[in-house]
């Protein structure tokens, strides 16, 4: 079962990279990462980093609130995105990834909004925690709760469309489609939500299903949906009651470019 908001400290050499960088779901401004129990470099290991939502996400109200659109997609292509050279020079940082998305389908979009959905669009993806000056040496690495983002899988998305952003003092960030946070990237292999790829680790929508607690009254949206398909998502956004919007983050009349 899924906490509302996550919030969680930054701390250490990875959590610095993390907020240059940024990710498409959370705001990497509060981001930590803990080691996987090995923690010895091995393939298998993984490092979970844990952060705070971008924007409100656990329930069908809040993606129908502050989503755009919903998609099923595709990783068709990634490349690494480089650590910086403190980073190299430190011996410790993170090489993230950018990953590629096919847009397979629109499952829902919201009413009378201006921008359709992409036909695909690149994503900021956790890839590998590496230590000393050759980089080779690295460890995979994933956001706790959430999907890695990997070739062979699919996924489904809850997205809007962030304005281009030129905060005093910051390199300027492009216009991006970027998800709500930990709940809105969902696993989609074989149409079925909540199977396939969670933490960089295949996941079984059955295995889910048999430890959750149906009758408890704070299931997500993703737990009350696994094991289903897009029809009864879709059903669940239509017949979710509205919110008033609320603004999180930085005052975009603030940041938004000129």
């Amino acid at each position: 079962m899924k906490n509302a908001l996550r919030i969680a400290a930054m701390t250490g050499a990875v959590a610095a990279a993390l907020v240059a960088t940024g990710l498409g779901a959370q705001d990497s401004d509060t981001v930590q990462a803990a080691a996987s129990d090995k923690g010895k470099g091995k393939s298998n290991d993984i490092i979970l980093a844990h952060g705070s939502d971008r924007l409100p996400n656990t329930t069908a109200s809040d993606w129908t609130t502050y989503a755009e659109h919903v998609v099923s997609v595709t990783p068709v292509a990634e490349s690494e995105i480089p650590p910086t050279p403190e980073e190299i020079e430190r011996g410790e940082g993170i090489i993230l990834r950018n990953v590629q998305l096919r847009v397979d389908r629109v499952v829902w979009s919201k009413e009378n909004v201006s921008r359709p959905a992409p036909t695909s669009f690149d994503w900021t993806a956790y890839g590998w925690a590496f230590t000393g000056t050759d980089t080779s040496q690295r460890v995979k690495m994933a956001g706790e709760d959430e999907p890695r983002l990997e070739s062979g899988h699919s996924y489904l998305m809850a997205i809007d469309w962030q304005e281009p952003r030129c905060s005093p003092g910051d390199a300027p960030v492009p216009g991006q489609w970027r998800g709500l946070g930990v709940d809105s990237t969902i696993p989609f292999d074989n149409q079925v939500i909540g199977e396939g790829e969670m933490e960089g680790k295949p996941q079984s929508a059955k295995k889910v299903l048999a430890t959750l607690g149906i009758e408890e009254p704070d299931l997500s949206l993703e737990d009350k949906m696994t094991g289903k398909d897009t029809a009864a998502l879709d059903k669940a956004l239509d017949t979710a009651p509205p919110q008033t919007e609320e603004q999180f983050g930085p005052d975009p009349a603030e940041t938004t470019c000129k």
